[in-house]
């Protein structure tokens, strides 16, 4: 019997029909999309890699038809990298077709790996070659006159690039031939001193170099090979479980260079349809027509109270260590409760487990780092740090007129701690630890129209963290994860020296989730979600404003003092289900219960989302869901607010389209409905009587709209046009006028592009066009004598709007890549033509006059970066 080693091309990489992971990728997604797509569904990142081949057995008296027969196989692996099935794709008879079977049977891959982290099965076509063998000839034995070794790695990562073959050649002729191991390492003993050595990765540069070495000699090199892009096509055979209409799965190595977002990641979520855009120096996210308030922002799983810091320069959760971001405007699954807007779920990475790795950043405004790396086979762990220099060029922006200064500059801060254990491919366990701080202290120059407005205004908003999660593999039809969250809270607020609202806030999360991929295209997911909090309020203010109202200056309103201390329990219990009863058919019902103790309601939210394939390339889509979330704390409270309040409700309609246009365009449109009732609005006999109650639920609401999303992805360019048009309008008690509310902005449209030039430059720009946000004109004024101060006389509640808004912001990149690391330097222009964006309205003492309030003007933003 003779061994053959057989020659292996991928041909082509295919998800398999089963995929064992919570939600199956969306063949959409990664069948159109390039790697570098910014909104994309998650898809194959790293095919499976040979990590061990049997040599193929040929009977010694085989009769080849040519030099060479080829066999195609296709071969199951699962989600840990083992053969599970091999059959003949395309083959020449006995013995080959045998032989190349059982030899395949007994290869071993790395796992497949999607783009959120998670290992997944896949049919792969092999195409083997096996060589006819030379005529037996007696070997003429030659002495090994040198030894060489060397390793492949990608240049600028220092990743090992494994399972590349390796050729020696010397005088025309080929005399010895590897392949590179999981480290990238390859060895040779050699009969000669002058030789050639060449190596061939898909997807990155060639190598080929002589070398030249004395007799006896041994030596090790180190090769460092330019990635060029990736050499596999991938096909999907199998559909996501999707539980949301529209959700957009953003990756970060495209949004990093967008133009406006300053190199942080999270910061392009502000780009895409349904988001409205927020108030100058407003972190506040408003997801289809919804308040700010209305949309939750987690953390895997787990509720954080602020997304970005002061002003929106960055946000709190370094992108470093980013995997992906769940962007969901609405009609989103069970899983996620106590929300009528939309949600943002950031997913973070394990830390590296290769080698030790970190990254610098350097801008005008803040600067950061990251440090990871493996602690051993099973352990590796990572920082993350950012720190603020804000005043730096905010003082400078702010005319010398200015009636305020910075007694305490604008700062921020925010960390992160990750720890990941793996031991294998069915278990992870993940402890992070991270927090943020935002600090603003300024002092009035000079007294404001308010004489209860002077001194000093602070505010602080500050969070601490520590999250674990474990997820478990149990069978391959079983998967369970669990996670828990221990946090502390605070928000102060200092008007004066009279006025105060602080906040502490500490919780206690947990979430646990089982699901059940037993039965071919049938997905059972059932959890807990449950949140338990101890607040302490203490404040002396005036009743806090809501949505719609328009409120007299303070030295006018009654204030209240209050001290309480109390716990909070929201339990919840959901189910999900995903069922394929025709190929091309999704249908996801699930139903969600949540308790609010501090108003003793119970809420049940029954949702249903359906996909269909009505063409290879085109899929329609549809949603309908109820969606409840508790009254804020000061409403519920006894004394304050209204402790008998109903729970807020929102019913949730969409329906869309999915189409790839051609290879690399896609089009998604999207139109949506929101009717909205028992919302909390101010009860008007309470201005009058002190016995009423503050609040009822009394309020209603209508949203309705369309999203347009175009995705341009291509080796080259990238980018997006996003449009969106809606109407969000409220009705504030019964037989009150509809009004417009707060933040309606019936047109917002972004147009975001980035360009590669090569040789390291490349170039972004976005171009936003948004309607004026409603504002509500003063008509007049009255002289209250009491206060000593004017105030002012409203028009209709929002019957006036504020200019249009547009501008545009420019990026340009130059990065260097050298042998162990990356330099990038990169300059943005904010506001690149100066254009003043009317904010607001700035009044005079008796309000006969105004002046526009206006947004920064141009703002360079210069920075440079290091990874290693």
């Amino acid at each position: 019997m003779l061994r053959w080693l057989a020659y292996i091309g991928f041909i082509e990489i295919m998800l398999a029909a089963r995929v064992s992971a919570n939600e199956p990728p969306d063949p959409l997604g990664s069948a159109s999309q390039p790697v570098e797509d910014v909104a994309n569904e998650p898809r194959l990142v790293d095919p499976p890699r040979i990590i061990q081949m049997v040599p193929v057995k040929i009977p010694e008296d085989a009769v080849f038809p040519g030099p060479y027969v080829e066999v195609d196989l296709e071969i199951d692996v699962d989600e840990q990298g083992r053969v599970v099935g091999v059959k003949v794709a395309q083959g020449l008879g006995e013995p080959f077709d045998s032989a190349a079977l059982q030899a395949a049977q007994s290869f071993e891959f790395s796992p497949a790996v999607l783009s959120d982290g998670r290992n997944v099965a896949v049919t792969i076509t092999f195409r083997l070659r096996i060589e006819k063998p030379p005529e037996p000839v007696e070997p003429t034995p030659k002495p090994e006159l040198v030894r060489f070794e060397g390793v492949l790695l990608e240049r600028g990562t220092r990743k090992p690039i494994a399972g590349v073959e390796v050729w020696v050649s010397a005088e025309g002729r080929e005399i010895a031939r590897g392949v590179t191991d999981a480290g990238g390492g390859f060895s040779f003993g050699l009969p000669v001193q002058v030789f050639v050595l060449r190596a061939f990765s898909l997807g990155h540069e060639k190598l080929r170099i002589q070398v030249a070495m004395q007799v006896g000699e041994q030596r090790r090199e180190s090769f460092y090979l330019e990635k060029v892009g990736d050499g596999y096509a991938t096909v999907v055979q199998a559909d996501w479980v999707r539980r949301e209409v529209n959700r957009q799965i953003i990756q970060k190595s495209v949004v990093e260079k967008t133009a406006g977002t300053q190199g942080d990641t999270l910061k392009v979520v502000q780009n895409f349809p349904g988001v409205a855009r927020a108030p100058f120096l407003s972190g506040a996210l408003i997801l289809r027509g919804s308040s700010p308030g209305d949309t939750q922002i987690f953390l895997e799983g787990h509720e954080i109270p602020i997304l970005y810091h002061f002003g929106v320069l960055r946000s709190t959760v370094n992108s470093g260590f980013l995997k992906s971001v769940d962007f969901i405007p609405g009609n989103f699954g069970p899983a996620y409760g106590r929300a009528m807007g939309g949600v943002v779920d950031v997913k973070l990475r394990d830390p590296a487990n290769d080698m030790f790795r970190g990254e610098v950043d350097v801008n005008i405004y803040d600067a950061g780092f990251v440090l990871e790396g493996p602690l051993n086979e099973n352990w590796s762990m990572g920082g993350a740090f950012h720190r603020s220099w804000v005043d730096t060029f905010l003082g400078a922006a702010l005319p010398d007129d200015a009636p305020l200064t910075f007694e305490t500059a604008p700062k921020y801060y925010d960390y992160q701690l990750i720890a990941g254990w793996k031991p294998d491919a069915s278990k992870n366990l993940k402890l992070i630890y991270y927090g943020s701080l935002d600090k603003l202290q300024v002092l009035l120059k000079r007294p404001q129209n308010d004489p209860k407005i002077r001194g000093a205004v602070r505010g602080k908003i500050m969070f601490h963290n520590f999250q674990l999660s474990y997820l478990q593999r149990i069978t391959p039809w079983l998967t369970q994860e669990s996670s828990m969250q221990l946090g502390y809270q605070e928000f102060d607020t200092q008007i004066g020296p009279e006025l105060f609202f602080d906040l502490r806030v500490k919780r206690m999360s947990a979430r646990t989730n089982w699901s059940l991929q037993r039965l071919r295209g049938l997905t059972i997911d059932v959890g807990m979600d449950i949140r338990l909090d101890q607040i302490a309020i203490d404040l002396n203010t005036g009743l806090r404003s809501i949505e719609g109202e328009n409120p007299p200056p303070i030295s006018t309103q009654k204030t209240f003092a209050y001290r309480e201390t109390s716990r909070l329990y929201q339990p919840a219990a959901y189910v999900g289900i995903s069922y394929e009863p025709i190929p091309g058919l999704q249908i996801a019902p699930g139903l969600r219960l949540d308790y609010y103790d501090n108003i003793r309601r119970w809420t049940l939210d029954p949702r249903l989302m359906v996909r269909y394939r009505v063409l290879p390339q085109t899929f329609l889509k549809a949603g309908a869901g109820l969606y409840h979330q508790p009254p804020t704390p000061d409403q519920a409270v006894v004394g304050l607010g209204n402790p008998d309040l109903e729970a807020p409700r929102s019913n949730h309609t969409s329906m869309g389209l999915e189409h790839v246009l051609v290879a690399g365009l896609e089009v998604e449109l999207t139109g949506f409905y929101k009717w909205l009732d028992q919302q909390v609005v101010r009860n008007p006999l309470s201005f009058a009587d002190p016995q009423a109650l503050a609040y009822l639920n009394a309020g209603t609401g209508r949203i309705l709209g369309v999203e347009l999303l175009l995705k341009a992805g291509y080796e080259a360019f990238s980018g997006w046009l996003a449009y969106t048009y809606q109407r969000s309008y409220r009705k504030d008690g019964f037989g009150a006028t509809e009004r417009l509310f707060d933040f309606d902005q019936p047109h917002i449209l972004t147009l975001v592009g980035n360009l590669d030039l090569g040789s390291g430059w490349s170039v972004g720009a976005r171009f936003r066009l948004v309607s004026g946000r409603p504002d509500t004109p003063v008509v007049g004024a009255v002289f209250d004598a009491t206060g000593g101060v004017w105030v002012p006389m409203y028009g209709r509640t929002n019957s006036d709007r504020l200019a249009v808004f547009h501008q545009l912001d420019l990026r340009v990149d130059k990065t260097w890549t050298f042998d162990v690391w990356k330099l990038s330097l990169y300059l943005e222009l904010v506001n690149s033509y100066n254009h003043p964006n009317v904010e607001g309205w700035r009044y005079n003492y008796d309000y006969s006059e105004r002046e526009e309030l206006t947004g920064l003007p141009i703002l360079p933003v210069l920075g440079a970066k290091g990874e290693w």
